[in-house]
């Protein structure tokens, strides 16, 4: 979500420059808007500046290298290329004071792109020391106050193996905090539905029972299907995911309906 309302930030920027639109000033307004990046490739499909200026867009093609749209959060590579889309110029600029809530509202005409990001493992382990992903852990241990998470540690393997440490605290053990490592496979079936397989685990360096583990990656491969946003509007297919030891490579493409307020 993050990434998405920082792209619409950077086009309220865009958008509120006048005169002519060029490749190169939208260029100079992601640097601007980004905490720091690498290269910025862009090209806007041939539209008249005052097409642009309300919100209307042929088309628009990026090429991100090095992208931390904000600190601790970094893609590696971000690929994108819309097609035709109009946007709700009012609510594109009231987005930052609603902290990105409602943003499908900003979309007069439904919305499609497709994307590739690849992700290094210390950019993985980077977002989950971030504000934003930290609040979410917070709310998540005070909502199931019989685990606590504390925190949490990505170590990439090969052919979308993946191992996960962290520190924790269960209720029935009070304040002791519990080191956990778990390893598994994750699986993409259909585009759409991701299921975690092969998995084992210790707790504090004791191995958990099989049947446990299974039992825990069942209930969280129920939540692992993204059809699940198409309830709110959202169609999310991916036609790539591929884990190694170096990074992860997601590709796939969005389709947003406009949402009336």
């Amino acid at each position: 979500m993050e990434i998405i309302t920082g792209l619409l930030t950077i086009l309220i920027s865009v958008l509120s420059v006048g005169g002519i639109v060029i490749d190169k000033v939208i260029t100079k307004v992601i640097e601007k808007e980004s905490e720091n990046i690498e290269q910025v490739d862009v090209r806007v499909n041939a539209v008249p500046t005052h097409k642009l200026l309300k919100g209307k867009s042929d088309g628009i093609k990026l090429n991100l290298q090095g992208w931390e749209i904000r600190e601790n959060i970094r893609l590696e590579l971000l690929q994108l290329e819309t097609d035709k889309f109009q946007l709700n110029l009012p609510k594109l600029r009231n987005l930052s004071k609603t902290k990105g809530k409602n943003w499908q509202e900003v979309f007069d005409t439904p919305f499609n792109m497709g994307w590739r990001v690849i992700l290094t493992e210390e950019d993985l382990n980077n977002i989950f020391l971030s504000q934003q992903v930290q609040s979410t852990i917070q709310k998540i241990s005070e909502d199931n106050s019989r685990i606590e998470i504390i925190n949490l540690n990505f170590d990439f393997q090969s052919q979308n193996r993946l191992v996960l440490e962290g520190k924790l605290k269960l209720a029935f053990r009070g304040e002791e905090e519990l080191d956990v490592r778990l390893q598994f496979d994750l699986d993409l079936t259909k585009g759409h539905k991701f299921k975690i397989k092969e998995i084992q685990g210790t707790l504090n360096n004791r191995k958990l029972s099989s049947k446990l583990l299974q039992g825990f990656a069942n209930n969280i491969n129920d939540n692992l299907d993204l059809q699940l946003l198409e309830k709110s509007g959202v169609t999310l297919r991916l036609l790539q995911f591929d884990i190694n030891e170096d990074d992860i490579t997601v590709a796939g493409f969005i389709h947003v309906k406009p949402k009336s307020p």
